[in-house]
């Protein structure tokens, strides 16, 4: 008897101690609600001193870590708690959150995945792991989790801005056909925070380009107005701030103008956004009067280092391309600003005074389509160096693998830029024209593979596409544009300094003219030139450009010939005079 009586003493005292825990946890929980992590992190760390098996109390504090930002005794706890509930979805997404604000992307992805096998329906997991491989640039399982967030829910925040954005990357043109839908959904009711520049392409409609950016610049930024900016410098300081201070196009552009810019009246600062350095950068390092990296600064540390500065002029080179803070100029950096040259559109907002252009690129009467006061440049807004060179060596297109007997469309195109709609007109062309053939820019793997699938759906034989693979420089790439016969453009964003470079190296181009900024940059080139007659209206006259180029062929060899005279003498490849036309635009502001 005595035996039983004490088990039955000790049971009750197990009781009463888990009635007190059971206490103890309750009132953690109450702290917690409450957001009084201090208390309840005490509570909480007692009942684990005590041994307390109720493995809900590892969880609760786990999330004050994370609350507080103690990531490492987050994950610590989160682990604890998995320990005892190897199924609970929600311990492994907040891992993975926590592993991917560590930048541990990979760790990230297999605790989103441990999660899914439990809770397979939670769209916002697909979400955050298709964030994870985008960081990877893993595309293809980037664009498929995002996919499957979307069929679950349609309205889910910034899924569709993804698969906008992302598709194009790999050729995945699967939900092209509901993007302008979307586009016009984002510009009535939905909140939108993709990027104004993934939708440029659609149809060219400056009207909605502008209601879109506008959308997006006061859904994003808070200006600053009232501030006032006042600078008496001696010379004019302008700042030119960017992410692509490297082998990038605007920058290849560019060097040039900041070398030439006259220092006995400018001093010319870069603002770096991106650390990622090359053979460019400590060009542009040597040429800034003052080079400065602020990708790494909060926005209240980089609007004070640049307005320490004084900055008279600053100018964005990015818009709302890929790292762009135009928050900064939200912000105010100097008394004047200017949207140029790195985005093909209207910012939408107050935060740039001007965006420099063409009257071929925005006609006068188009000036209403943009947020910006319009700054114009004679000829062209887009500079050039012109001091690139093109390799002067024999080159045959046996070298690169080409028929030497085929009429070649050369189109080295961002893959972005590509879309079903260009796709249908140039596989029109192939198709009309039997001895052509298209030799694009090789994209990734899986880019291609989608190609050549797209290809097949038109009718188009593979022995009519070739692949021109990266060159080492720019100039072997230049030099390989004399194989082609003809440039085709893409609509209705052209191709800019792609198409520009290519003139350089006497290859005309044929472009369609739409009504919005990207579409009009290659036919001002050509408008220079006067080589009116390669460009279309639509895609109709296209095709019938490229038709009478095909069957004369003496046409085509009158248009090489004078871009060898044009490429000495146009306005458009003098370097100098552009540099002195943008420094008057810059003195015009200021007056």
């Amino acid at each position: 008897m005595s035996k039983g009586f004490g088990s039955k003493s000790s049971k009750k005292k197990k009781n009463l101690k888990q009635f007190y825990f059971d206490k103890q946890f309750a009132e953690g929980k109450k702290y917690f609600f409450a957001k009084d992590y201090l208390k309840a992190e005490l509570v909480f760390l007692n009942l684990e001193d005590s041994g307390y098996e109720n493995p809900n109390f590892l969880e609760y504090l786990a999330n004050i870590y994370l609350s507080n930002g103690s990531n490492e005794k987050a994950i610590i706890y989160f682990k604890k708690a998995l320990e005892k509930n190897q199924e609970n979805p929600d311990l492994y997404f907040n891992l993975g959150t926590i592993y991917f604000k560590k930048k541990e992307y990979k760790i990230s992805i297999s605790f989103y995945l441990q999660g899914l096998k439990f809770d397979p329906d939670n769209e916002y997991a697909y979400s955050n792991v298709a964030g994870c491989y985008e960081e990877i640039l893993d595309y293809i399982n980037a664009i498929e989790n995002y996919k499957k967030a979307f069929s679950l829910n349609k309205n889910l925040l910034q899924v569709r801005e993804k698969l906008i954005q992302l598709q194009p990357k790999i050729c995945d043109w699967s939900f092209y056909k509901y993007f302008e839908e979307w586009r016009d959904d984002f510009i009535k009711s939905t909140p939108f925070e993709g990027e104004p520049l993934t939708l440029i392409n659609l149809e060219g409609d400056p009207i909605k380009e502008l209601m879109l950016s506008r959308k997006f610049y006061y859904s994003n930024f808070n200006s600053n107005k009232r501030i006032e900016l006042i600078n008496q410098n001696k010379k004019i300081k302008v700042g030119y701030v960017s992410g692509d201070f490297r082998l990038h196009p605007v920058s290849i552009l560019l060097a040039r103008v900041i070398e030439l810019h006259d220092r006995s009246k400018f001093e010319i600062y870069g603002y770096s956004l991106k650390k990622e350095e090359d053979e460019m950068t400590l060009r542009l390092k040597k040429t800034f009067d003052k080079f400065v990296y602020i990708g790494d600064y909060t926005d209240i540390e980089s609007i004070n280092l640049i307005r320490k500065d004084n900055i008279n002029i600053a100018v964005d080179l990015m818009g709302y391309t890929k790292n762009a803070r135009i928050n900064l100029f939200a912000k105010r950096l100097a008394p004047k600003q200017i949207n140029f040259l790195g985005y093909p559109g209207t910012t939408g907002g107050d935060a740039m005074d001007y965006l420099i252009a063409d009257e071929n690129t925005i006609p006068k009467e188009f000036k209403k389509f943009y947020s910006e006061e319009i700054l114009y440049m004679p000829n062209t807004f887009m500079p050039f160096d012109n001091t690139i060179k093109v390799t002067n060596k024999n080159i045959s297109r046996k070298t690169y693998g080409l028929p030497e007997d085929k009429f070649i469309l050369a189109a080295f195109h961002r893959i972005e830029k590509i879309n079903p709609k260009v796709f249908d007109l140039w596989s029109n062309v192939l198709n009309k024209l039997d001895n052509s053939v298209l030799w694009l820019q090789e994209p990734s793997s899986v880019a291609k593979e989608n190609l050549i699938l797209e290809f097949k759906e038109r009718g188009i034989s593979l022995d009519k596409i070739y692949f021109a693979k990266k060159t080492k420089n720019l100039s072997d790439h230049l030099l390989r544009h004399k194989l082609a016969d003809v440039f085709i453009d893409t609509f209705f964003y052209s191709s800019h300094s792609t198409g520009l470079l290519a003139l350089w190296a006497g290859l005309p181009i044929v472009t369609i003219r739409g009504l919005n900024f990207a579409s009009r940059v290659v036919p001002s080139f050509l408008e220079n030139l006067s080589m009116h007659d390669l460009i279309a209206n639509n895609e109709n006259d296209f095709l019938k450009i490229i038709s009478e180029l095909y069957e004369k062929r003496d046409n085509l060899t009158n248009f090489k010939e004078k871009l060898l005279i044009e490429k000495e003498k146009n306005k458009i490849f003098n370097s100098e005079f552009f540099v002195r036309e943008l420094e008057k635009l810059y003195f015009s502001i200021l007056d």
